[in-house]
């Protein structure tokens, strides 16, 4: 690399962004967009580029060199040309980050917090798009690593409402209990509210198969499941397990069969009425996606700790 790094003019700017994982199926229109707000940042060699007591601040993309990234003193990755940083810390808004060090001299492009909250309420289509990849990228970490999701999801509230009939007052107000709308306004939740059916299952019941479509979540109110991974994990999910949210709103078929093993209540919410939703409310696709984020931060966490023992062992 050149002792002064190099310009990145914009039509490279627009190619190294299309090889970005998660923003490679944009469209040229949006690619475009936030090629126009990216800024140049040089690092040299052995330089900090974020600090693990922080948040990150921005979504670094490498367009020369090397980054390498730890948590707890535990390698988390390497971070290579067409490969990004910090952007999943930004959309989860995590309290803090991994530590991330330049290793060789590197020239990348910035997108900070402030950009990338302008561009996902100006341009929905981003918004809606990284809602699906990271939701996959979700699901695909889960699978490769064959974790138990009942244990990255957000911890459930404590008084669920069990097997009671639900009201619309009931069903805001369990809403307003789950941490991915603990912000949400009312008016948003109760349209939410209203678009979501009570659903019940008898012990016994299969909820669908392993590779099925998946149009719809099931918000676990009462009851338990057993959902078994084809040649991975077997795991139970309880009151307040948004059972399927992943494919769902990733768009993937369903990867795991699920079996009722107690009698169930729940609320089904369609796939689609859920994207219309976020349409119209900003703060709440942002609220899912910042929880989706941190879902994955805390599978990259898991897999990285689970690579660290086997190694040790």
């Amino acid at each position: 690399m050149p002792d002064a790094p190099r310009a990145v003019p914009p039509l490279e700017r627009l190619l190294h962004l299309k090889r970005i994982p998660l923003l490679s199926g944009l469209p040229a229109p949006e690619i475009a967009a936030i090629a126009d707000v990216v800024q140049e940042r040089f690092f040299a060699k052995g330089e900090e580029v974020f600090r693990e007591d922080a948040p990150a601040n921005a979504a670094l993309f490498v367009v020369e060199g090397r980054l390498a990234s730890t948590r707890r003193g535990i390698p988390v990755g390497t971070v290579v040309p067409g490969q990004g940083v910090g952007g999943m810390s930004v959309l989860a808004r995590a309290e803090y980050g991994a530590r991330v060090v330049a290793e060789q001299d590197t020239l990348a492009l910035e997108l900070d917090a402030d950009a990338i909250a302008d561009l996902l309420e100006d341009r929905l289509p981003i918004l809606q798009h990284l809602i699906r990849e990271v939701s996959r990228q979700a699901l695909e970490l889960l699978r490769r690593n064959k974790l138990d999701p009942s244990l990255v999801f957000p911890a459930p509230p404590g008084d669920m409402p069990g097997s009671a009939q639900l009201d619309l007052v009931d069903r805001l107000l369990l809403l307003r209990r789950m941490p991915v709308f603990d912000r949400t306004s009312v008016t948003a939740l109760a349209e939410l509210a209203r678009t979501m059916a009570q659903v019940r299952f008898e012990t016994g019941t299969v909820l669908w198969h392993e590779g099925e479509p998946a149009a719809h979540l099931v918000m676990i109110c009462g009851g338990e499941v057993r959902a078994t991974v084809p040649g991975g994990v077997e795991f139970t999910a309880g009151p307040g397990f948004p059972l399927g949210a992943l494919e769902a709103l990733g768009q993937r078929p369903r990867w795991y069969e699920v079996v009722a093993t107690t009698p169930v209540v729940g609320l089904y919410g369609q796939t689609d009425v859920l994207f219309d939703l976020f349409e119209d409310n900003f703060d709440m696709a942002m609220d899912y996606l910042a929880v989706i984020s941190r879902v994955t931060l805390r599978i990259l966490e898991r897999s990285a700790e689970q690579g660290a023992q086997a190694s040790e062992g």
